[in-house]
């Protein structure tokens, strides 16, 4: 009898050890953090890296120069670029005239030059520069105050008579209602685009400035607001200037047709070109976003409003 109460308490005995052992496995199946269930961490390689604020990605120096016709334009520009994209560096905008503008930016000398005409058209070579068109920019025929007071339009034909030296008196000029009067007539340096626009698309006439120097009447200008100031003072006065430079002349018009933009946007009037913002290779970081900005539709009012036109409207092409 002994040995059999023995027996059943040995049997309860491993049975109660086995239980325990049963109850201990089961409280480790509960879920619990490990490495290989963790939420990524950022040092993990599939993680996006960040993208770097307008402030990091925008800085630096942007260096133009060229065009005194496009200069106003990109000035205005600069303020709501920096305010727009946050960009923390310095931007520098010269004249000089397109010609210096396209063979600055050719040598490398800076980041963008700006143009009034193609490098074609200028006589440079444009190998490996990248143009980027902003805006459109009209020609007009700017006089005097005492000599639009006398005449309201003029032909080509006396227009080229004016500009190549044949014609030397205001009274020779058909239209004319005043007296004799002495034309004055103001003209652009060699490399000007305005002045090769208005050879071009004025006059299809060309001379040279040691041609237009013999002339006793012809005096040059070197920038469009040296031009447009000596109209303005001047007497028997007249001169071709971009339409930004216009707002205080009087203009003429040419066959009939007033230098508007509706006008340049259906064709009727000729004189008028693109402006033109040349990289030397595709445009990289702060000097693409600038040029971006201009040829945005943020930028487009400001064109308009300053006496621009807008590539976008015109149903002509060059």
């Amino acid at each position: 009898m002994k040995k059999y109460l023995a027996l059943i308490l040995a049997v309860m005995m491993a049975l109660t050890l086995l239980a325990g052992c049963g109850t201990s496995g089961n409280s480790n199946t509960s879920p619990s953090a490990s490495p290989s269930t963790s939420a990524p961490s950022s040092a993990t390689p599939s993680s996006a890296a960040p993208s770097p604020s307008p402030s990091e990605a925008l800085t630096g120096n942007i260096t133009a120069d060229g065009s005194t016709a496009l200069q106003p334009l990109l000035t205005l520009a600069v303020d709501p670029f920096k305010a727009a994209t946050g960009f923390t560096g310095s931007i520098t905008i010269n004249g000089g005239g397109s010609g210096q503008g396209l063979t600055d930016v050719a040598s490398g000398t800076v980041n963008i030059g700006n143009s009034d005409v193609t490098p074609e058209q200028a006589g440079k070579d444009g190998t490996g520069l990248v143009d980027h068109q902003v805006a459109v920019v009209a020609v007009g025929i700017a006089v005097s105050s005492d000599i639009s007071a006398n005449i309201k339009t003029i032909s080509t034909a006396d227009l080229t008579g004016i500009f190549t030296g044949k014609i030397t008196d205001w009274n020779k000029v058909t239209g004319w209602t005043g007296g004799s009067v002495p034309i004055q007539v103001f003209y652009r340096k060699a490399g000007s685009g305005t002045r090769t626009l208005f050879e071009t698309y004025g006059i299809n006439s060309k001379l040279s400035d040691a041609d237009l120097g013999a002339f006793a009447n012809f005096t040059k200008k070197e920038s469009s607001g040296d031009l447009q100031t000596a109209i303005a003072s001047g007497k028997g006065a007249i001169g071709y200037e971009t339409l930004p430079y216009c707002k205080d002349l009087t203009l003429l018009q040419v066959d009939g047709i007033d230098a508007t933009y509706d006008n340049v946007y259906s064709g009727k009037y000729a004189i008028w070109g693109y402006e033109h913002m040349y990289t030397k290779g595709e445009a990289t970081g702060s000097t693409k976003a600038f040029i971006d900005y201009v040829i945005s539709s943020d930028f487009e009012k400001t064109i308009t409003d300053n006496g621009y036109g807008l590539s976008s409207k015109m149903t002509v092409s060059r």
